[in-house]
C-alpha cells in the first residue's frame, strides 16, 4: 500500500500554511538522492573554481571504474595514497559514484619537494605498479594533467559523473563471511547425495606431432595427464545463496577447504572399486590418474593414508595438489606431507603459482613433481627485464614439470607453446577434448560441444546420464 501523506495525532492529514497536504515521503527521499549526488556536485563546484584560476593546480583521476573486477582493498589502498598527497599539497580527494578517485592538489614547489612522501608527479607510475596484477592494461587507469593546460577538462569530467546513473560510491570494506556461512557450505557438501556439487577437469600433454595410426591409445595430439576432482565452490555458494563470501577471508576459506576435503575423502572411500567417476582405482580401465586438491591437514590425516595405500596396492596413479601459498605458510607441515606422498608414490603438484610468485620466490626449491603456473593475459605483454626474469624462473623449474593452468583461451596455449610448455589445463583444453571425442564417437550425432564439455566435468549421475559413451567420456580423449 502506497504512503501518500503523514497523518497527525488526530488522524488528519498534516497541511502547510496554504492548506496543502504535506507529503512526508518526499522530504525523506530527497536528502537521500541529494546525498548520492553530493560528491559530484561538490566536484563540479570545485572544478569551476579551479577553471577560473587554474595556475598551480594538478588533477589526477584514478579510473577504478575501468577495472573489470575492482575490489574494496584497491580503493582503500589507492585512497590512502592519494589522501596522503592531498594533505601535504593543500588538496582534496573525491570518491565518485562510479568508483573513480579524483585528486586535486597544488603543484609541488621547491620547498615542498624537499618534504618526505610521494610527490604528485610520481603517482601515476606508482598506482599502475600497484594495480598491474589485477588490471590487464594498468596504464589506462590514470589520467593526470595540469589544470592550466586544460581548464575545462575537469569540469567536463565532473559533469559527466553527475549524469551517471547508479547509487552511492562502492563500499571500501571487504565483504565479511560469517562463520555460520562456512557451516552452511560445509553441511551442503556433507550430504551423501551432493555429488552434483563436485566437478572434474582433465589436464593434457600436447604432443609435438600426431602419433602413427597404431598409436591411437596415446590420444592423438592430446594425451590426458590427469583428472582433477573436487568440490565446486561456485556451485556450493550458488545453492547456499552466499555468492563470493566463501573466498572473502582466506583463513575461513582454508578452514572450509579442510572440511570439504574430509567429505571428499569419505565419498572416495565409499566409491572405491565401484568403477564410477569417484573411483580412484579406475586408471586400470584406461582413464587418467586422479588428482585431488587438498590441504596439508588432510594430506596428513588417516583418511588420506587409507586412500593412498589402496591406490598404491592396486598399482594405479594418484596425485595431490597443494596450494603454493599454504606450502609457504607452513613449511614444516609441507615437508611432512611431501614425505608422506613420496612414501606412498603419490604425485605432488604445487597449485596456484602466479607470475609474481614465480619471479619473487623459488617454487622449484620445494621439490614438486609438477608446478601449476596460472595463465594471465599480462604474460603476453612482458618484455625486457621482466621477460628475462620469467624465462629464467621457467628454466629453473623445467618446462617438463610445468602445467599452464587456467588455459581458457587459444592465446594461452599459443603463449605456453612459445615458451616450451606442453602441459595445459583449462576451459579451452576442455573444449579441445570434447571436440576430439565428438569426432571419434559413433554415438555423438545428437551431442553438442557444450554438452560434451559439461558431461565430462560432471560427477553426479544426472549430469552424465545423457551421454551414451561413458567409457570415452571418462577416458577424456579417444
Amino acid at each position: 500500500m502506497a504512503i501518500r501523506a503523514w497523518r497527525n495525532s488526530k488522524g488528519q492529514h498534516a497541511r502547510n500554511a496554504s492548506g496543502t497536504p504535506v507529503n512526508a515521503v518526499a522530504p525523506l527521499m530527497a536528502p537521500a538522492r541529494m546525498s548520492i549526488q553530493a560528491t559530484e556536485r561538490l566536484l563540479i563546484d570545485t572544478a569551476q573554481r579551479i577553471a577560473r584560476q587554474p595556475a598551480g593546480w594538478i588533477v589526477l583521476v584514478l579510473h577504478l571504474s575501468h577495472m573489470p573486477a575492482a575490489r574494496p582493498h584497491h580503493r582503500r589502498i589507492a585512497r590512502a595514497i592519494l589522501q596522503d598527497v592531498a594533505q601535504r599539497q593543500d588538496g582534496k580527494v573525491f570518491s565518485v559514484r562510479n568508483g573513480d578517485l579524483v585528486l586535486l592538489c597544488r603543484e609541488t614547489t621547491g620547498l615542498r619537494s624537499q618534504q618526505s612522501g610521494l610527490e604528485p608527479q610520481l603517482l601515476p607510475a606508482t598506482l599502475e605498479r600497484l594495480l598491474r596484477i589485477d588490471s590487464p592494461d594498468p596504464v589506462r587507469l590514470t589520467s593526470a594533467w595540469r589544470a592550466d593546460a586544460d581548464p575545462e577538462r575537469l569540469v567536463s569530467y565532473a559533469t559527466a559523473r553527475l549524469a551517471d546513473g547508479g547509487a552511492a560510491a562502492p563500499a571500501e570494506e571487504d565483504p565479511v563471511c560469517p562463520t555460520a556461512s562456512i557451516d552452511l557450505l560445509a553441511n551442503l557438501a556433507a550430504d551423501p547425495t551432493s555429488h552434483d556439487l563436485m566437478q572434474r577437469q582433465t589436464a593434457v600433454l600436447l604432443l609435438t606431432g600426431r602419433p602413427r595410426p597404431g598409436d591411437a591409445a596415446d590420444g592423438g595430439a592430446l594425451r590426458p595427464l590427469f583428472t582433477e576432482l573436487g568440490y565446486s565452490i561456485a556451485t556450493i555458494e550458488a545453492r547456499a545463496g552466499t555468492d563470493g563470501l566463501a573466498t572473502a577471508d582466506p583463513y575461513l576459506f582454508r578452514h572450509l577447504a579442510t572440511r570439504l576435503d574430509q567429505h571428499l575423502l569419505g565419498a572416495l572411500a565409499t566409491a572405491l572399486g565401484g568403477h564410477g567417476p569417484l573411483d580412484a582405482l579406475r586408471q586400470r580401465h584406461g582413464v587418467p590418474p586422479l588428482h585431488l586438491n587438498l590441504t596439508l591437514p588432510t594430506l596428513l590425516s588417516d583418511g588420506f593414508a587409507c586412500l593412498a595405500a589402496a591406490t598404491q596396492a592396486a598399482g594405479v596413479g594418484l596425485g595431490a595438489e597443494i596450494a603454493y601459498s599454504e606450502a609457504c605458510g607452513d613449511p614444516g607441515g609441507f615437508a611432512r606431507a611431501r614425505a608422506v606422498l613420496a612414501e606412498s608414490n603419490v604425485t605432488l603438484t604445487l597449485d596456484g603459482v602466479s607470475y609474481l610468485s614465480l619471479t619473487l620466490s623459488q617454487p622449484w626449491a620445494l621439490g614438486a613433481d609438477l608446478v601449476k603456473f596460472d595463465w594471465s593475459a599480462r604474460l603476453q605483454g612482458l618484455g625486457g627485464e621482466e621477460r628475462l626474469h620469467l624465462d629464467a624462473a621457467l628454466a629453473r623449474i623445467g618446462t617438463h614439470r610445468l602445467v599452464l593452468h587456467q588455459a581458457d583461451s587459444e592465446a594461452a596455449l599459443r603463449w605456453g607453446l612459445g615458451v616450451g610448455i606442453r602441459r595445459f589445463q583449462g576451459r579451452h583444453v576442455d573444449a579441445m577434448l570434447a571436440a576430439s571425442r565428438i569426432v571419434s564417437c559413433p554415438k555423438s550425432d545428437e551431442c553438442t560441444l557444450r554438452q560434451c564439455v559439461e558431461r565430462a566435468s560432471a560427477v553426479a549421475l544426472g549430469g552424465r546420464a545423457a551421454c551414451r559413451n561413458h567409457a570415452l567420456l571418462d577416458s577424456a580423449a579417444p
